[in-house]
């Protein structure tokens, strides 16, 4: 090789490592220690997909351990629910619904979702929407929902004469919800942060041992405009490593993260994060470590990151 081609070679390797590094830092911005409120030893992340990062967090405040899955949407990425099947009864693990979509997706990951009842096993307490199809009506309560355009919100909605319908009823896969109906929907409670804000629901949902008590923790967060999705899981009930938070603390936890908008989702021993693995096989893993001795609880859904777009 000439002694220009090589200069020119080089040259070229430069420049695309300066644009690897600023690709780097356009998706995720550094996440220091100095960034909370409360006392923070060290945050750890982990690319897991390009756009998208795990970020391990860990507090001796509480003593919290904090894992997020970090999510570019702007970069092909989408959330869906995920029930695992056509009837709204049933309950698997996250991992195992997140396994069953890696079938016909390109899973990175996600967290458990809405709160379930018993009986029926494993029904969404709060409304469900799959590919735009109904699977539980909605309630009161509040809901994270992505519309037509992929836009993620967090509101509350409507199924206007349909609202008595009984589960599994066949007429809700065509009904509409409103104040529009989106593509994907799964239920929680309360909005922790609205417009960047800490809510006062976070002091008055449910009983004190509910909203004032710390507990594990589910939390979906839109940050970024829109264009970032927060998928976090707060450990707890494990005296020494991790405590648990009220919902005040995580309303505070999610300010200090970038959310402008936060819903709490089912927590205890639900709580999971799964994501992908970063190496060529790709296998999942639960990032925290579920409260229930016997590993991760069977739930009624989950939220689910996917690619939303061909890669080459």
């Amino acid at each position: 090789m000439s002694v220009r081609r090589l200069r020119v070679a080089r040259l070229s390797l430069v420049t695309f490592a300066l644009l690897g590094a600023a690709c780097a830092r356009t998706a995720f911005a550094p996440l220091e220690p100095r960034a909370f409120p409360f006392a923070v030893d060290s945050v750890r992340t982990e690319l897991v997909r390009p756009g998208v990062a795990h970020r391990t967090i860990w507090s001796p405040a509480g003593p919290w351990v904090v894992h997020l899955l970090d999510v570019r949407l702007d970069r092909c990425y989408a959330a869906v629910a995920v029930k695992g099947g056509s009837s709204a009864i049933g309950r698997r693990t996250t991992s195992q619904l997140l396994r069953e979509l890696a079938q016909s997706r390109e899973v990175v990951g996600g967290v458990n979702a809405d709160f379930f009842l018993f009986t029926p096993p494993g029904v969404p307490t709060n409304a469900h929407v799959s590919k735009g199809h109904v699977l539980t009506p909605p309630n009161v309560k509040p809901v994270f929902a992505v519309d037509s355009a992929g836009r993620p919100s967090i509101g509350t909605f409507t199924l206007p004469g349909l609202d008595s319908l009984k589960v599994d009823d066949p007429r809700l896969a065509s009904a509409s919800l409103r104040p529009f109906h989106p593509m994907e929907a799964v239920g929680g409670r309360p909005v922790l942060v609205r417009d960047s804000v800490t809510t006062p629901d976070v002091d008055t949902e449910g009983q004190a041992s509910f909203s004032k008590a710390r507990h594990p923790r589910t939390i979906v967060g839109i940050a970024g405009r829109g264009r970032r999705l927060l998928l976090v899981v707060v450990d707890g009930r494990q005296p020494g490593y991790s405590a648990g938070m009220t919902l005040r603390e995580e309303a505070t936890l999610m300010l200090a993260l970038g959310a402008r908008d936060a819903l709490n989702l089912d927590g205890g021993g639900s709580t999971a994060l799964v994501y992908a693995s970063p190496d060529p096989a790709g296998a999942f893993r639960v990032a925290n470590k579920p409260s229930d001795p016997t590993g991760e609880r069977a739930v009624g859904n989950a939220l689910a990151i996917v690619s939303s777009c061909a890669r080459h």
